[in-house]
Parts: structure tokens; C-alpha cells; sequence
């Protein structure tokens, strides 16, 4: 038996998984790349008997390669036979995935048609839908929104200036920017217009 096995990837999606034989991540497929590959070896273990006593035991990688799938072959992750993915074998996992995201589809039209209720939407009928480039209403991810500390209007999470108040909100950014303390009292402060001390008298004598 191998004692190294491979985890092939199509998903776009990071994996935390946690089962039976520990906490494991299956990388997502970066844009470009034809998949992610995760490599798993053989750990031992030990049963505990009682009185002391325990008793050592192997556990293949191929036997916490199948205790991870469960469900997540349905998203494009697949236990490869060799050290590497086939060319089959990532057309195989892309066709089920693809067949997988349109039924995920199919099942938020339906639901969406029954009363346009956002609640019924799970995450996974969203990521199907974004998943395969799918435009549907129901798939809209809400953006979050911040209060502005200096006017209490709402702006967008991880903006450098409020665009309500002009309040810098992120010094270290708004400064690579060219957007720093000095460019916003240059930009608010009212211009002064020359006192009577530093106006020069005119030629006739008058001021």
C-alpha cells in the first residue's frame, strides 16, 4: 500500500476539513492552474487497553484520503490513483462538479420562485451559482457596510477616505495614495484673505 496519496482539486474553494483522523486543508484550484494538490502519509496511533497498556497501530494514507471525501467530491476533490492527477481523472471531477453546481442552481430557482426570500438561499446554492459564472438575483452577496467614526454615514469596508466627509479613515493607505493629514488641510482649509497689517499701502497714499 502507498504510503503517500494524493488529493487532486478543481474547486476554486479552500477546504478546512476535520474528520475522524485530524484537521486537514485541501488548497483551492488557482485561477489558471489546472488544480491543487494536497499529499497525505500514513500516521500512526495507539489504542489505549487499560492497565497502561497500548496498543500501536498505522493508519494508511489512503484510509484518511477516503475519510475525507465524504461529501466533497461533489466540488471537484478526488483521491487520485497515482502521485499526480490524470487528464481524466480532472475531466471527470470538473464534469461532476459542473453537473453538481446546476442542480445547486436549479434548486435556488426554484425556492427563489416560491417567495423571493433571501433566507431560503443556503451558501452553497450562491457558491454553485458564482461557481460556474451564474447570474441570478438570489445569488447576490450583500456588501458590507461601516459607520464612518467621524460623520456616521456608511462606507465601504477598507476605505482609505469617507467619501461623505472626507475624514481619513485609513492613514497608512489614504498616505500611499498621495491623501494624507496635510492634503485634506490643504484641501478644507478656508482660504484667508490678507490682513490690514500685511496689505501694502498704494502708490497714492491710500489703502
Amino acid at each position: 500500500m502507498a504510503a503517500t496519496v494524493a488529493i487532486g482539486s478543481v474547486s476554486e474553494q479552500d477546504w478546512y476539513v476535520s474528520r475522524t483522523h485530524g484537521v486537514y486543508h485541501i488548497p483551492a484550484c488557482a485561477k489558471g492552474e489546472p488544480y491543487a494538490l494536497l499529499l497525505l502519509t500514513s500516521r500512526g496511533d495507539a489504542l489505549d487497553m487499560g492497565d497502561n497498556r497500548r496498543l500501536p497501530f498505522t493508519i494508511s494514507a489512503r484510509e484518511i484520503a477516503v475519510d475525507l471525501m465524504q461529501d466533497l467530491q461533489d466540488h471537484g476533490v478526488f483521491v487520485c490513483d497515482g502521485p499526480r492527477p490524470s487528464a481524466e481523472e480532472l475531466s471527470a471531477a470538473a464534469v461532476r462538479r459542473e453537473e453538481y453546481y446546476h442542480r445547486l442552481i436549479g434548486e435556488g430557482d426554484t425556492m427563489w420562485a416560491r417567495g423571493h426570500s433571501f433566507r431560503e438561499i443556503s451558501d452553497l446554492h450562491r457558491r454553485a451559482a458564482i461557481g460556474l459564472g451564474v447570474e441570478r438575483e438570489w445569488a447576490y452577496v450583500p456588501m458590507r457596510l461601516n459607520d464612518c467614526p467621524a460623520c456616521g454615514e456608511k462606507v465601504k469596508h477598507g476605505v482609505a477616505v469617507c467619501k461623505h466627509c472626507h475624514a481619513i479613515l485609513d492613514a497608512e493607505k489614504a498616505a500611499k495614495h498621495g491623501l494624507g493629514n496635510g492634503s485634506a488641510k490643504m484641501n478644507t482649509e478656508p482660504e484667508r484673505s490678507p490682513s490690514r497689517e500685511n496689505a501694502r499701502p498704494s502708490p497714492n497714499g491710500h489703502e
